[in-house]
């Protein structure tokens, strides 16, 4: 028979596993994985060049919706999800990254408009993001107005860019005894899942650390995880955290 702690550590892990299916008017603020699209650059002494995402470099999109606001954040991002995708200009100078701040969200799309800033390169951008559920589609281009050497390139854009958002890790806890909680943690193969507790949902602690096992089903891995600290706790929260 579950105990009251028991039954408090339940409902926190699904708490933060469950996700709302309620009918999307704004895009979910999230993780993008790219799925297929074309990169252009143009256009110095090589003329205009194609090369298909996702890669290395350009694998993930961060998208960051201010409801509020109505206003959006979109960010390229390597297969490390830390690396923001960029352009090195000439004369060569700081990076100039694809990361698009301010864009108009509407109804069924996001603008980010900018026309051409401050020298000494003038840059300007214009991405129109079309969105589903779970769903970007992203056509745009980025350039430099200000011509600084002849044969380097000046714009680099996306057409048909595909990104499907990126299923959190799901948790629940399927025992409950005088050894502590078992968790069943179900997420990504091959990504590193860490599991944070907490006892008043303001500071977390990491307690487990575990990478995903490979499988060839790509989101069915899972692993069990036993916290006996819970037991001697009135209260425990848990929440996971998934990275390449």
């Amino acid at each position: 028979m579950l105990t009251e702690r028991g039954l408090l550590a339940i409902s926190a892990a699904f708490i933060v596993s469950i996700r709302l299916t309620s009918a999307q008017s704004v895009p979910t603020s999230g993780l993008y994985e790219i799925v297929s699209g074309t990169y252009t650059v143009c256009c110095g002494f090589g003329g205009e060049m194609l090369a298909s995402v996702p890669n290395e470099g350009q694998s993930f999109v961060r998208l960051t919706v201010d409801t509020q606001a109505d206003l959006a954040t979109m960010t390229f991002l390597g297969r490390d999800l830390q690396t923001v995708f960029s352009v090195v200009p000439c004369p060569t100078g700081n990076p100039i990254q694809f990361l698009f701040n301010y864009g108009f969200v509407y109804s069924n799309s996001i603008i980010f408009l900018v026309d051409p800033g401050p020298p000494p390169y003038g840059i300007y951008w214009h991405y129109s993001v079309s969105y589903s559920t779970n769903s970007l589609q992203i056509t745009g281009t980025l350039g430099m107005a200000d011509q600084g050497c002849v044969d380097v390139p000046t714009e680099f854009g996306h057409s048909n860019v595909v990104a499907q958002l990126v299923a959190g890790p799901s948790m629940s806890v399927t025992e409950f005894s005088k050894e502590g909680a078992l968790l069943f943690i179900q997420g990504r193969a091959g990504w590193t899942n860490v599991v944070e507790a907490s006892t008043d949902l303001v500071s977390w602690t990491p307690i487990s650390t575990n990478l995903m096992p490979a499988t060839t089903c790509p989101v069915c891995p899972y692993i069990l995880f036993r916290d006996p600290a819970s037991t001697n706790l009135a209260r425990r929260f848990y929440r996971s955290l998934e990275f390449p």
